[in-house]
């Protein structure tokens, strides 16, 4: 660096370094700075969806329109500093590896909403849940209105609620039970054997059981009292 003395060679040489830069700056080819946010939100927006967020809304902080960035030969690549968050406020690195490379940190605020199954209807207890009893709505991830419930409509669907719900209500698996096939003090039939050796005898359940649930009956033939498996078609395999 040159340093000029003199007061009128010292403002000559700031007329020339200013107009030096001048030249230099419009010779620059600029990174757009719609690139940078647009990389930003695009990694923001994957990071959460490989965590299992959908309908992710990326909120990138505008960057300072003075900010002047040689333009990267090379596409951009995006990092996450460590123990970085998934939703909410988030930093996001931003690096050229081209010729003139560089890096800048940008921050955003990345916000999720899950689709959780609720009740179309007031339901009450040991009801059946079908399809048309589900609607999907979005709520805030994170949230405590998605915590502990249950997202798969598929998970709910023909099971029995244990208690009234409202219309609206979200659904906890301790809300849900497996439908009873059998009634305490019902006439079954009992499926004893394999193959196509099969012997069938009446029987009476001592209990309420869901499919796959153990069961006692009673052999109305022998009176003898005996434990089998309850099935889909209210039929009980016994030994």
């Amino acid at each position: 660096m040159t340093i000029f003395w003199h007061a009128k060679r010292f403002l000559l040489g700031i007329t020339a370094y200013v107009a030096l830069t001048s030249w230099a700056a419009a010779e620059m080819s600029v990174q757009p700075l719609d690139a940078i946010t647009s990389a930003v939100a695009a990694a923001s927006t994957l990071k959460a969806e490989k965590q299992g967020y959908n309908n992710v809304d990326v909120n990138v902080r505008p960057l300072d329109n003075r900010l002047r960035l040689p333009e990267c030969s090379e596409p951009l690549s995006t990092f996450f500093p460590p123990g970085s968050n998934i939703l909410g406020a988030v930093s996001v690195g931003v690096r050229c590896s081209g010729e003139k490379s560089w890096t800048i940190y940008a921050r955003a605020q990345v916000n999720a909403r899950t689709a959780i199954p609720v009740l179309r209807r007031p339901m009450p207890r040991h009801s059946l849940i079908t399809e048309g009893d589900l609607e999907m709505i979005n709520q805030p991830a994170g949230t405590a209105n998605t915590q502990g419930i249950i997202l798969d409509p598929d998970q709910i669907i023909g099971m029995e609620i244990t208690r009234a719900l409202n219309a609206g209500s979200a659904i906890k698996p301790s809300q849900l039970r497996a439908p009873k096939v059998i009634a305490r003090g019902q006439q079954v039939l009992l499926v004893s054997g394999n193959g196509g050796l099969k012997v069938r005898m009446q029987g009476k359940a001592l209990k309420d059981a869901a499919v796959g649930e153990r069961v006692k009956v009673t052999n109305l033939s022998s009176g003898q009292k005996i434990e089998g498996i309850a099935n889909a078609d209210g039929t009980v395999s016994v030994p």
